[in-house]
């Protein structure tokens, strides 16, 4: 019998630190930044507080690395491999899951993805990704009666009133000068 199964404690597994999939070799820094737009506005004494305020997007900024030591015998660097994982990640512009150490972020894209090659990182890739979440909102088409609608002739929808014949009208040969002089008169 395993420890796991004879423990009464549950047993928590945390995922693996990644980028939209992307396992770094290590992660240097990662900063969180969640905020909230607050009104400047006053704000009736009794109103609901929370119509004055929204959450904005969340936003991550991670320093991570990958190293191409102890890396394949292909010939493909390892390095090379996970940066070409990171642009092909932002470049299909698609909403991906991000798990940091403090928590797992949903519907993230990679807004900026910033790397330095110098003598002493040619070998390793050091990448500062910028992430920000994508606040995704469900929309639903209704059809309102005309009837329920203020004034439903302007504003509902088109009726099917078969093939119409079109009527000339005679065009006036007034200048809108002289029209706006009449109106006046």
């Amino acid at each position: 019998m395993s420890v796991l199964s004879s423990s009464s404690q549950p047993v928590y597994v945390r995922p693996v630190r990644s980028i939209g999939g992307v396992i770094m070799d290590v992660t240097v820094e990662e900063t969180h930044t969640d905020e909230l737009e607050i009104t400047e506005h006053p704000v009736q004494q009794g109103a609901s507080i929370t119509d004055h305020a929204f959450k904005l997007p969340s936003s991550v900024t991670i320093t991570a690395g990958a190293s191409d030591a102890g890396g394949n015998d292909g010939g493909d660097k390892r390095s090379v491999e996970v940066y070409e994982a990171l642009l092909k990640l932002q470049g299909s512009r698609e909403p991906f899951d991000l798990v940091t150490g403090k928590r797992t972020y949903k519907n993230m894209l990679i807004k900026s993805l910033s790397v330095t090659t110098d003598k002493d990182t040619e070998n390793i890739l050091l990448v500062t990704a910028e992430l920000k979440e994508i606040i995704l909102a469900s929309v639903q088409a209704v059809a309102v009666p005309r009837s329920r609608q203020k004034n439903g002739h302007k504003t509902g929808g088109v009726d099917q009133r078969g093939k119409q014949q079109l009527e000339e009208k005679k065009v006036q040969d007034v200048s809108a000068l002289e029209q706006g002089r009449r109106l006046f008169s």
